[in-house]
């Protein structure tokens, strides 16, 4: 056993758990420790708002469609629990979009009011700002312009850009927003690309592209199939398609895909 001493957590810290406990819950904890000369209301309070305003301001930032649907007022309140009941263990800002997230799908406490879709809604909003921040490198124009790279043959093997991400949700997500809140999910899943294109100029831009469920599936498929024709195949078994509109929809669709960057040839 580490002697008493040591054990004994340093004084500064207890100053500083006992402050970002009052940050946190303001209306519920005081910040006066015991031996230290008080701060001014008004200055704990100000400090309190100002941490409070910065968070939420980047959570609006990137849930938009979330913070509109949900309105104002349950809007700070469910900012107000993330900041009661999670815990970031990032220090990078630009990755609380994930905590947020961690925090809505095991911590947070949603009101019979509070749409369902609301967790599938915050990641699809979330998924732009990460692909924005990616260190991952998609495939380059210069790199995929050689002729034998560029015309779809569907004997090949082929590889996903790792910033072309297929998402799949029960949930409308491209669709929500204050007018469009459905209170039931559909029938059939929302499958959608969203990927980082690179244009002439050299900007990088986030795309979104909605995804037949046959081309959601045979993208799920591609990496692991030892050629795009056998990828196709086993996905395309339970549509009903002649084999003249089998490998024209596929080559067409391989052609697509290539042209936007989102998939090569592996060599």
């Amino acid at each position: 056993m580490l002697p008493k001493s040591i054990e004994k957590r340093p004084h500064f810290q207890d100053l500083q758990q006992q402050f970002t406990d009052y940050i946190r819950n303001p209306d519920q904890v005081t910040y006066a420790p015991t031996g230290e000369v008080s701060i001014e209301q008004r200055r704990l309070t100000t400090y309190q708002e100002l941490f409070f305003n910065n968070i939420e301001g980047f959570f609006s930032q990137i849930f938009p469609v979330c913070a509109d649907i949900l309105g104002q007022e349950r809007w700070l309140d469910i900012i107000r629990e993330y900041l009661l009941k999670h815990r970031s263990r990032t220090p990078l800002f630009h990755e609380l979009g994930e905590e947020f997230l961690a925090f809505l799908e095991a911590e947070f406490t949603p009101l019979t009011t509070d749409p369902d879709f609301i967790l599938e809604l915050a990641h699809y909003e979330w998924v732009e700002l990460a692909l924005k921040v990616s260190i991952e490198i998609g495939f380059s124009r210069v790199e995929m312009k050689q002729a034998d790279l560029k015309n779809a043959d569907l004997e090949r093997a082929y590889k996903l850009s790792p910033v072309a991400w297929p998402l799949a949700y029960e949930w409308p997500v491209h669709q929500l927003s204050k007018a469009f809140q459905p209170v039931e999910k559909p029938a059939q899943t929302t499958t959608l690309l969203v990927y980082r294109s690179e244009k002439t100029n050299g900007d990088e831009v986030i795309e979104f592209m909605i995804l037949a469920p046959l081309l959601y599936q045979f993208l799920m498929m591609l990496e692991t199939s030892d050629s795009a024709q056998i990828a196709f195949e086993s996905v395309a078994e339970s549509y009903h398609l002649t084999t003249e509109q089998r490998q024209g929809f596929a080559l067409q669709t391989i052609q697509e895909l290539i042209d936007l960057n989102i998939i090569k040839v592996v060599i």
